[in-house]
């Protein structure tokens, strides 16, 4: 029974990140800058909060209990998907989709496979870490230059 809700809160939640442009067809004369505060403003700020509220009893008094150090760390990864969101955008505006997407998705999954072996002290044996990125790294520069 998990393992089928789990299938339909995904599900529920690709067709809500598929039909999120959709609103914005009724608007193609703005700016891409306008798209992004617009859509950030129900998103990330307007939305979540009122949906937790809405959902999660007592979200108030949880918010309000938690520690200054969280509610800081909360912000400053916020801000870190935030730039990098703002950044695959741009990336795609200007590499185009295929040649923007394999790029910047190649470098996301080379820094997400190495970061926390690294950041987790995980020793690996025989230069492994060395090596799986030296594979990230040649296969986005293989991408770059079958894209040019």
């Amino acid at each position: 029974m998990q393992a089928l809700l789990g299938v339909l809160f995904h599900s529920i939640g690709g067709i809500a990140s598929g039909s999120f442009y959709m609103p914005f067809n009724k608007v193609k004369k703005w700016s891409w800058e306008s798209y992004l505060i617009v859509g950030g403003l129900f998103s990330w700020l307007i939305l979540p909060p009122l949906a937790a509220w809405l959902t999660v009893p007592g979200f108030a008094e949880i918010i309000g209990a938690a520690s200054s150090k969280i509610l800081f760390f909360t912000f400053l990864m916020g801000l870190a998907w935030g730039i990098g969101g703002l950044s695959y955008g741009l990336g795609v505006r200007y590499l185009g989709m295929s040649l923007g997407n394999s790029v910047v998705l190649g470098f996301t999954a080379a820094f997400g496979a190495i970061v926390p072996s690294i950041y987790y002290n995980i020793n690996p044996t025989n230069g492994m870490l060395a090596v799986m990125f030296a594979l990230f790294v040649l296969g986005i520069l293989s991408i770059i230059y079958a894209g040019q």
